[in-house]
C-alpha cells in the first residue's frame, strides 16, 4: 500500500467489536474501507477518540480495574471472583491466548462483570477509554521483548504512561509484575522519572495471593520475581 506524500508518521484507524461467538469477549481491529483498503488517520496525525460507555460495556457503570496482558486469564479469573462489584477487562494482543482466556469467562457465568478485549493495549487507552474512569491497572509479566532490536515494541513508556495518568482515578494504584531484570531495571527508571507516579511498595507480594501462570511456573523454576506496587497521583 503506497503511503500519502509527506506524512511523516502515520497510523490505521482502529474499531472496537464484540466477538459473535463469546460473550464478553472483544476485538480491537483495523477497520477496512468497502474496497479493502486500510484507511489511515487525517493527515493531522489526530487519532479518532471514540470513549466507550462503561455501563454498556460491562454492563454496569465504572469506575474498572484494567489487566495489561491477561494471557490466559489466570489471575482475571481469580480476582474477579474475589471481587464481583469490580468490572475489569483483560486485555490481552496473541489471539489465541486472548481466546482461551475469554472461554476461561464463558465456563464462569458467576463473574459477568469480566470482558477480555483482543488487540494492542495503547491504542484501547488511547482512543476508547474516557478520562479518570480507571480505578487499579495490573501489569504482570509483560512480554520483555528481550533482543536489543525489539526494545521499541515494549509498552512500558512515555506515551503509554501518560495514558494512565489520564485514565485513572486519583490515587488509583499501579501493579507491576515481571521475571526480567533487565526490563524491571527499564521500567523502574521510567517509573521514577514520573513525577506523579509514587512508589508505595518497592518489594510487592502477589497482588491478594493471587499469581498468573507464568508466575507459578517461574517461582518453581526458581526465578527471581521482580514486583512492585505504585499509585498515582493527580493532586500534583
Amino acid at each position: 500500500m503506497s503511503l500519502p506524500a509527506g506524512l511523516p508518521s502515520y497510523e490505521f484507524l482502529r474499531s472496537l467489536q464484540p466477538s459473535t461467538d463469546l460473550p464478553g469477549y472483544y476485538h480491537l481491529r483495523i477497520r477496512k474501507q468497502a474496497d479493502g483498503r486500510l484507511p489511515l488517520l487525517a493527515p493531522d496525525g489526530i487519532p479518532a477518540f471514540t470513549p466507550i460507555s462503561m455501563e454498556a460495556f460491562f454492563g454496569k457503570p465504572g469506575p474498572i480495574e484494567i489487566e495489561i496482558g491477561c494471557g490466559k486469564g489466570g489471575f482475571l479469573v481469580e480476582y474477579c471472583e474475589k471481587h464481583p462489584d469490580f468490572p475489569v477487562v483483560g486485555l490481552e494482543w496473541e489471539p489465541e491466548i486472548a481466546c482461551l482466556a475469554a472461554r476461561r469467562l464463558v465456563k464462569r457465568p458467576h463473574i459477568p462483570h469480566a470482558r477480555v478485549l483482543l488487540g494492542d493495549a495503547f491504542y484501547f487507552f488511547r482512543d476508547f477509554l474516557p478520562e479518570s474512569g480507571v480505578r487499579a491497572f495490573h501489569m504482570y509479566f509483560p512480554d520483555p521483548w528481550p533482543k536489543k532490536r525489539h526494545h521499541k515494541n515494549r509498552l512500558m513508556a512515555h506515551p503509554f504512561m501518560a495514558q494512565v495518568l489520564r485514565t485513572a482515578l486519583p490515587d488509583a494504584p499501579f501493579y507491576w509484575g515481571t521475571d526480567h531484570q533487565e526490563y524491571n531495571a527499564e521500567a523502574q527508571e521510567l517509573f521514577a522519572s514520573l513525577p506523579w507516579l509514587e512508589m508505595v511498595e518497592p518489594n510487592a507480594e502477589p497482588t491478594e495471593g493471587i499469581m498468573t501462570n507464568f508466575e507459578k511456573k517461574y517461582r518453581k523454576q526458581g526465578k527471581p520475581i521482580y514486583r512492585c506496587v505504585m499509585r498515582v497521583r493527580k493532586d500534583l
